[in-house]
């Protein structure tokens, strides 16, 4: 059963001007436009069912439709709708994938620096193990040097307490 409406019927059951359907019918493609036996221009199921989704309204209310056709047409509705899930969640993952490569960059980076810093930490203990050790040398230095400095000034004053005579013979 072929389904054809005229540019009239159809702006009839749109509730818009015939000149308005009849200007969207003749920039449609050949394969929705179709003659009559009267020579008038008629739409096709398929120039309907454009129409009906330009205008999304509903022309076909009154026509039988065989349940398997329904079925079928509800399928189609689920898996368009089930496809376009799919996609939107691939989208998210793409994106996903994304930010967790540039974590993943990011994380790489903070693994360099920290391998740094343990090298400089490493380095700065080193050279504070090495001055602690300078400075302990030095100080066993200052301490002998201290030592001697006594030792001087006590024959110093030794040498000062002892008599004339005892100094120019060098007796203690």
């Amino acid at each position: 059963m072929s389904v054809e409406k005229t540019v009239s019927e159809i702006a009839d059951i749109l509730g818009i001007s015939r000149q308005a359907v009849n200007n969207r019918v003749k920039a449609f493609p050949e394969e929705f436009v179709d003659k009559n036996e009267k020579g008038v221009t008629v739409v096709n199921r398929a120039g309907l069912i454009e129409l009906e989704k330009h205008y999304k309204k509903t022309i076909f209310e009154d026509e039988p439709v065989s349940e398997e056709t329904k079925q079928r047409e509800l399928m189609e509705i689920l898996v368009d709708e089930k496809n376009a899930e799919i996609v939107r969640l691939y989208e998210q993952l793409k994106i996903k994938d994304e930010q967790i490569a540039a974590k993943d960059e990011q994380i790489r980076i903070k693994d360099v620096q920290i391998s740094e810093k343990d090298k400089q930490l490493d380095q700065q203990q080193q050279l504070t193990a090495k001055a602690m050790n300078d400075r302990d040398s030095l100080k066993l230095e200052l301490d002998a040097v201290q030592a001697q400095a006594e030792e001087a000034q006590a024959e110093a004053k030794e040498l000062e307490s002892r008599s004339f005579f005892a100094k120019l013979f060098g007796r203690k």
